[in-house]
């Protein structure tokens, strides 16, 4: 994916506006500006996927072009994909959210923005949740190639930008590695890819892992793919909450390399048991049934 961001804000000449635009260009990435204006959005031509909108003053001047990104984000496709990154103080992203649910939103800053972690959402999409690039400093054997066919896929869900980096690094010699850092980004990955085990954070924000793995396994084409969930909080209630859903696994974060490994390793060599149990069991089945047939 192109590293373009649509910076929509009504004072786009402003110091802080200015400065937060030079950040992201050092960062890498082409800043092209829009006033709140909906149709001058709509009609914008080669517009980037990434939207950044900054709400300042009065949120309510941005209803119209929230809900613009409202019907835009709640019927994008896979070809066109849409990315919307939400900038205000907790009063604005209040109001703001009366326009646009929070689950279609990819990424929510409250002022004064961290831009360190701006940009790292920024790259997670760009590179990382496009997969057509690795993330800076995570070297696979393929590095730059086609993924490995003979390696299983594991798709990373956390809103943890470090988290995902460390885990990456940990698994991408042993695995094909995919991550997502939203609820709403995984699903639209999912419609178009398939894996052999999702690693999910059951505490995320706006969309949860809970509400993940429910959307998850109401899909035909996503209802059997294993989960192990993550969480951080070893606690009865949230531990009984996570089983009840009867996922795959979990896993208590921070969960240490070597407890990661074992649990993927042995979850994968009963996996692979269980296909050659049942394909042993679908030969003796089938034996029975020459048998019977040649009886009759």
């Amino acid at each position: 994916m192109e590293k373009r961001i649509l910076f929509i804000s009504s004072f786009a000449e402003s110091f802080l506006i200015t400065a937060l635009a030079k950040t992201l260009e050092n960062g890498g990435y082409e800043v092209v500006f829009s006033q709140p204006h909906p149709k001058e959005i709509a009609e914008m031509k080669n517009r980037p996927s990434i939207s950044i909108l900054y709400l300042d003053n009065d949120a309510t001047a941005y209803v119209s072009t929230l809900e613009y990104y409202a019907e835009k984000l709640s019927h994008q496709t896979i070809d066109d994909p849409v990315y919307f990154f939400l900038i205000g103080n907790t009063v604005e992203l209040d109001i703001a959210y009366r326009s646009l649910p929070k689950s279609l939103i990819s990424a929510v800053f409250k002022r004064p923005v961290n831009t360190t972690d701006l940009i790292t959402q920024l790259d997670l999409i760009s590179t990382g949740y496009n997969y057509e690039a690795e993330l800076p400093g995570v070297i696979k054997p393929n590095a730059g190639g086609p993924e490995d066919s003979s390696k299983k896929k594991i798709l990373l869900v956390d809103d943890d930008s470090a988290l995902l980096r460390s885990m990456q690094t940990l698994l991408g010699n042993k695995y094909n590695v995919y991550i997502t850092n939203s609820g709403m980004n995984t699903i639209t990955f999912l419609k178009n890819h398939t894996v052999d085990l999702i690693l999910l954070d059951y505490e995320m924000p706006i969309l949860s892992g809970q509400e993940v793995f429910r959307i998850l396994k109401s899909e035909q084409a996503t209802m059997n793919i294993p989960v192990i969930f993550l969480t951080s909080k070893d606690d009865k209630n949230i531990v009984k909450k996570v089983l009840e859903l009867k996922p795959a696994n979990y896993l208590l974060k921070p969960v240490s390399p070597a407890v990661l490994n074992q649990t993927l390793d042995e979850f994968f060599k009963e996996q692979e048991k269980e296909a050659e149990r049942k394909k042993k069991q679908a030969e003796a089945d089938q034996y029975l049934e020459e048998l019977e047939s040649a009886d009759e």
